[in-house]
């Protein structure tokens, strides 16, 4: 007999429920929190409470969501200002937080040195400086009863960069061997993996083989191979032999999933083609592939770099066996048994390998640890990872001379950023000796002998502009290869040029550094003050006096005081000058 179900009481209470304990007595704003074994406890500085409270607010407000490495650094920095306020007793209260606190701070930042005795290096102090004024002013947009506006200074900080001697790059063929050595692991764990896959299928069933040792591994391990003692415990005795035969797990590995020894090749031939920085690459997502629509044989690696904000990206070949699409459907394909036992912040990572314990992602760290044993190897100079892009983008731009083509490849949104990469010494060198090509060549044209032209033709048929043959020299003693060229503004072609009394001031004048051509100058210098003081001044004004101004203004502080001094012994070997009128 089916019984009657009871019926559900419906009365809603009208009794107020308590209020949970935890919602009653809500934790301070700076109590301590944990970040990756980092205790962060705003209530142990000593700055006074409204400040304390008020920084706590800030920080996490504007840095809570943000990477552990992130916060973690921002508050490095606000010990280091904790430090500031304890020495200085300059913070007593909110009222403090001003431009004056600031300029205090900065130079305070300038005194403090290294254990070695050299001060802190000028990005130090700027990342330092920086993470409290985005404190500040995150405090004046969102809580600007608390803190007022701040005249904040502007670069209290300058020379970024220009205070450590540059970071030494590879050459072109540096950069060869290490993707040579790269494609040579490559193709060796390719042929192991091949090789494996072959055995799976030839000898699955044969007891003691490697296809068998495999296939069980699969079968009862999840893939994962499993280590002595839980063999014995399982007392699986014909695996363990077989695992002992094929060389035990460091050699069985690389047939099923990678180790972070196989997947450096990989990454360091991602890294020097995508010419990335190293933590993003490091930090490469599963999705990193994307098919360009139009662009069928093409790829794009896409991946995200946190300090700039935004994604960066580079196409390559789809089927080309060494660029980055190729490799990174290896990885995938090969690790994709390790993503059930990565972190779950970690899964979608793109270098997923299996330690000695645990599966985890690869860091740089990782890479630092592994390189040199690479580079050993391999018979390579040592190098480092921050050495690879500045490296990488040096050259391109030595072999195409484009610095908007060498910005596109480096993802940078300033190109002022891209020069800052390729100015390096080769390029420098390079740079001046294309100059020089270029001004030998310019001169050359210069000194050519004019050729009939259009204006001499003209000039020919005008009885007010006939000029004589031969070289045409003005007052000054310059020559000039078309005075009716009409170079000069408001002159027209046909017509002397307004400027020939004093071709220095021409536009299109070219003035060697020669001591004789110096001593013109002087020579002409001294020429227009004579007559300043024997011509009308309205006339002086009109004609001599802008011609003196450039002169002294714009022409002569071009050159050195040993060049002058070199040109002034020739004054008394240059011809008298005519008079101005």
């Amino acid at each position: 007999m089916i019984s009657e179900a009871q019926r559900i009481r419906r009365d809603l209470s009208q009794q107020p429920m308590a209020a949970p304990m935890q919602d009653a007595e809500q934790p301070r704003i700076d109590a301590p929190r944990v970040v990756r074994r980092t205790v962060i406890d705003f209530s142990s500085l000593g700055l006074p409470e409204d400040v304390r409270l008020a920084l706590a607010l800030a920080f996490w407000s504007h840095h809570g969501a943000r990477s552990p490495r992130s916060i973690k650094s921002c508050w490095t920095s606000m010990l280091t200002f904790n430090r500031f306020a304890t020495e200085s007793g300059a913070i007593e209260s909110l009222a403090d937080l001003d431009r004056r606190m600031l300029l205090r701070y900065g130079e305070w930042l300038n005194a403090q040195q290294c254990a070695d005795g050299a001060p802190w290096a000028i990005s130090t102090r700027i990342t330092v400086y920086g993470a409290l004024r985005q404190l500040l002013r995150w405090l004046e947009r969102c809580r600007p009863d608390l803190v007022s506006r701040i005249d904040h200074p502007f670069t209290p900080f300058s020379g970024r960069g220009n205070d450590r001697p540059p970071r030494a790059t590879l050459t072109a063929p540096e950069l060869r061997a290490i993707l040579r050595a790269c494609e040579a692991d490559i193709a060796a764990l390719r042929e192991t993996r091949a090789a494996a896959a072959a055995q799976r299928a030839s000898d699955g069933d044969t007891p003691g083989s490697l296809g068998w040792l495999l296939v069980e591994v699969d079968r009862h391990f999840g893939g994962i191979v499993p280590s002595s003692l839980e063999l014995q415990r399982r007392g699986n005795h014909p695996l363990q032999l077989a695992v002992r035969r094929w060389g035990g797990a460091k050699q069985i590995e690389p047939c099923l999933y990678p180790r972070a020894v196989s997947l450096l090749p990989y990454y360091l031939a991602i890294l020097i083609h995508s010419a990335g920085n190293p933590e993003p690459i490091a930090e490469l997502g599963r999705d990193c592939l994307q098919d360009m629509p139009l662009l069928e044989k093409r790829q794009m690696l896409v991946w995200f770099k946190a300090r700039a904000g935004r994604l960066q990206r580079r196409s390559f070949e789809r089927d080309a066996p060494f660029e980055p699409p190729a490799l990174v459907r290896d990885i995938l394909s090969w690790n994709e048994c390790l993503r059930p036992l990565a972190p779950p912040a970690q899964r979608d990572r793109l270098f997923l390998f299996k330690g000695l314990r645990t599966v985890g992602a690869m860091s740089t760290i990782t890479v630092h640890h592994l390189l040199a044993e690479f580079c050993r190897r391999h018979g390579l100079a040592p190098f480092s990872l921050a050495s690879l892009r500045p490296s990488v983008l040096t050259t391109f731009y030595r072999a195409s001379g484009d610095l908007l083509r060498t910005k596109t490849v480096a993802n940078h949104a300033s190109i002022a950023t891209t020069v800052r990469y390729v100015q390096r010494p080769i390029v420098r060198q390079q740079n001046h000796a294309r100059i020089a090509v270029l001004q030998e060549a310019f001169v050359a044209h210069l000194l050519e002998p004019p050729t009939t032209t259009a204006s001499a033709t003209i000039a020919a048929s005008s009885s007010s502009a006939a000029i004589p043959p031969g070289a045409t020299v003005s007052m000054f003693g310059f020559d000039c290869t078309d005075p009716l060229a009409g170079a000069a503004p408001g002159t027209r072609r046909g017509e002397m040029c307004t400027n020939f009394m004093g071709c220095f001031t021409c536009p299109n004048a070219v003035i060697p550094p020669e001591p004789r051509t110096l001593a013109r100058l002087l020579q002409a210098r001294e020429h227009l003050r004579a007559a300043a003081t024997m011509l009308h001044p309205a006339r002086w004004q009109a004609f001599y006096g802008p011609q003196l101004r450039i002169l002294e203004e714009d022409i002569l502080p071009r050159f050195g005081t040993r060049e002058l001094a070199a040109a002034e012994p020739l004054l008394a070997c240059l011809p008298t000058l005519p008079n101005l009128r």
